[in-house]
């Protein structure tokens, strides 16, 4: 019977060193916990699932059909992830497209107004399309 007792820590890495200490953490027998809900959607989300993979910006590049600068620029959140892209992604990093999906301008209007009590909430599908006219 293994009677080893374990403590848990969070700690702050560079992200291109995450390996070392995945690493490092199973040679001593423990396992690294990423808490992916913490996490902002967006470039922040490509770049914590893309070193969990243990992928290089080059590779999901290849997979997309763009330049390892685009991949870049979409985890420094300099260009947002167009949809097409993020299915592609959420297949490959095994997550779901909004992970990779930052909210525009209006949506983020929509639910401050939402949070301050104006605005329509929709229980259903169906009432959110009469909310909206469709």
């Amino acid at each position: 019977m293994n009677t080893q007792q374990y403590a848990q820590a969070q700690i702050s890495v560079p992200a291109d060193s995450l390996h070392l200490v995945r690493d490092l953490v199973a040679q001593v027998g423990g396992q690294i916990v990423l808490e992916a809900d913490s996490i902002e959607r967006g470039g922040d989300m490509l770049k914590l699932l893309r070193i969990q993979a243990n992928l290089k910006q080059q590779d999901i590049a290849d997979a997309l059909g763009v330049q390892q600068s685009h991949v870049s620029e979409f985890e420094a959140n300099k260009r947002n992830i167009p949809y097409h892209h993020a299915q592609k992604l959420a297949k490959l990093l095994h997550s779901i497209p909004s992970h990779f999906m930052r909210p525009n301008a209006e949506t983020l209007k929509a639910m401050h107004e939402l949070e301050e009590g104006k605005g329509t909430e929709s229980a259903t599908a169906q009432e959110l399309f009469e909310n909206l006219g469709i």
